[in-house]
């Protein structure tokens, strides 16, 4: 055994008294170069977005099986590092593996695969191979044990390791309530696979999907209409007891289901006729802040583009609400204050000159204002020269080299990624902006910056001598080769 801990004994010597993991905590080893995945990350998204591998090559893996089931236990957990560091995953395999067990008994030898995958959930330090353990033994005739119940729970606090977990404790007698124990704890990808296998099997589970289980720091909308649906939406909007709370709650949670992405929506929900008519309802009463029409405007969207058979009295009633003189004093008072711009351009309200003075107070933070303005053709020339005042241009505009832009030290550029992406809408203005951005230190600004210049010239505007000159000095001086390559087409 390598002096290196095991996945198990690392995630264990981590974990926390209430049974967390510490924020900073990761399986998954930060790459030398590029986007580093979050645990979990690269399974939720072959989860939801992906699916198994379709006639995928397991040779390798069922080689493994047999060496194993002969008890060649060094040359079989040899052979999974080997089949995982080439490139593998577990999960989009899963299916196929599993399969192959059912289909092949007599070449396998329960007992011996059952002592291997054991051995591997505690000594392992491949977390696939782990999670290749976790498969076999979800198929494996046993007593239910302590022993293993334990080890998965400490597992299963890893986002890494929570849906294969999950795949087996499921399994237990008291498996419901294993996978909510867990849910409580987690709070990333582990917590949107756990939601998704929890049954709501007492009010105390239903209350807490609808108040906490679809809150994830992914992203709430993988797991809101499971909270719609499990934890009794409707049923709650529906009760004589409803108050304020339960509508914001409700505007929440319908606000994170109006899109069929990342997972099908409202749109796919047999009760979206009476929840959206019962909220709407609630609305006349509770309706109050920005939040709230912001979020009817939202299913006044929704609705519009829908086919429901409530559709044209859900869009009257929604109408009706947005055109309120209780919805347009909100939405100037927030205005006013800095706020709401866009849901007031939306109603058609007088915007512009509030969204430039918000800019203009606070561009750090409000410089998304120009998604509004620019395209508008409002304020075209005074945005330019905020930027070029307030943005260190010349320092910014140090020359190209391979940064990413990820962090604190590139946030000015990321602004000015922005900016000029909204110059789009204006060819032939912000010229000092556009150069500065063709020679910033990070990858993606030069690559915005050609984006706006291509589409300039799109429209047919003649590029101006400093901006010719600029593309010239980069096609001279970048250092990344896909940007390098596409300077060719300039």
């Amino acid at each position: 055994m390598s002096e290196n801990l095991s996945i198990y004994n690392r995630i264990k010597e981590a974990m926390l008294p209430d049974g967390t993991l510490p924020e900073d905590f990761v399986l998954r080893q930060l790459p030398d170069q590029g986007l580093r995945f979050a645990d979990g990350a690269i399974d939720g998204t072959v989860r939801y977005h992906m699916g198994p591998t379709k006639n995928p090559d397991i040779s390798a893996l069922t080689l493994v099986l047999e060496m194993a089931s002969q008890e060649r236990f060094k040359d079989s957990a040899n052979a999974l590092i080997t089949y995982f560091q080439n490139g593998g995953v577990m999960l989009p395999v899963m299916d196929a593996v599993q399969d192959w067990v059912f289909e092949h008994p007599e070449k396998l030898s329960p007992e011996a695969l059952g002592r291997f995958c054991m051995t591997l959930l505690v000594q392992s330090e491949d977390v696939e191979s782990v999670k290749f353990a976790i498969t076999i033994l979800e198929l494996l005739d046993r007593e239910e044990s302590q022993e293993l119940k334990d080890i998965l729970l400490v597992l299963a606090a890893s986002e890494e390791l929570t849906l294969f977990c999950l795949f087996l404790l499921g399994s237990f007698e008291e498996g419901n309530a294993l996978i909510y124990s867990l849910a409580k704890r987690l709070k990333g990808w582990g917590r949107i696979h756990a939601v998704s296998m929890l049954k709501p099997e007492n009010d105390e589970i239903a209350q807490w999907l609808l108040e906490e289980g679809w809150q994830n720091t992914i992203m709430p909308e993988y797991s809101a209409i499971v909270a719609i649906k499990r934890g009794g939406l409707l049923e709650k909007l529906s009760s004589e007891k409803v108050g304020r709370q339960d509508f914001i709650l409700a505007g929440k949670l319908i606000g994170s289901s109006l899109e069929d992405s990342p997972v099908p929506g409202l749109s796919k929900y047999k009760k979206t006729n009476q929840l959206l008519g019962l909220y709407l309802q609630l609305a006349d009463t509770y309706a109050a802040g920005l939040e709230d029409y912001s979020n009817i405007f939202d299913i006044r969207d929704f609705l519009g583009k829908g086919d429901l058979a409530d559709k044209d009295s859900l869009l009257k009633k929604a109408d009706d609400i947005l055109a309120s003189h209780a919805c347009i004093d909100c939405v100037e008072t927030a205005m006013d204050a800095g706020e709401g711009f866009y849901l007031g351009k939306a109603l058609g309200l007088d915007y512009g000159d509030r969204a430039m003075a918000a800019l203009r107070r606070d561009w750090r933070t409000k410089y998304d204002m120009i998604d509004l303005l620019l395209p508008e053709k409002l304020y075209v020339d005074e945005i330019i020269a905020l930027f070029e005042e307030e943005l260190p241009l010349e320092d910014m505009a140090s020359g190209p080299e391979n940064e990413m832009g990820n962090d604190e030290r590139f946030a000015e550029h990321g602004i000015l990624s922005y900016v000029i992406q909204g110059l789009q809408a204006v060819p032939g203005k912000g010229e000092g902006l556009i150069c500065a951005g063709l020679c910033s230190p990070v990858i993606g600004t030069r690559n915005i910056a050609l984006n706006t210049v291509d589409k300039w010239r799109k429209a047919d505007f003649q590029l101006t001598p400093a901006m010719e000159a600029a593309i010239e000095r980069l096609k001279n001086t970048e250092v990344n080769k896909q940007t390098k390559k596409r300077l060719e087409n300039f």
